[in-house]
């Protein structure tokens, strides 16, 4: 039986490195897909608040694997000394 995916949450932001501005959410998905709303697409990303743990990216991973898991690991490696 598969899950659908009905509802999400924020559970960090991307910030951009040189304004700290956010530019992005990063949501949860009751599937535990992650995806992100980006509100300032044409800036980079390159901090994420809080890094997302070990445990959180390996249970999306296990759903999709793409180029958002990819950036959202990389970002939360950057963050953390620890990843859970």
């Amino acid at each position: 039986m598969s899950i659908k995916k009905e509802e999400a949450a924020p559970v960090a932001r991307l910030i951009d490195g040189r304004s700290d501005r956010t530019v992005g959410w990063v949501y949860r998905w009751n599937t535990s897909e992650l995806s992100i709303l980006w509100l300032e697409p044409k800036h980079v990303a390159l901090h994420i608040d809080p890094p997302l743990s070990r445990k959180t990216i390996t249970k999306a991973k296990t759903v999709t694997t793409d180029e958002v898991t990819d950036l959202l690991e990389e970002l939360s490696r950057r963050g953390s000394v620890d990843l859970e």
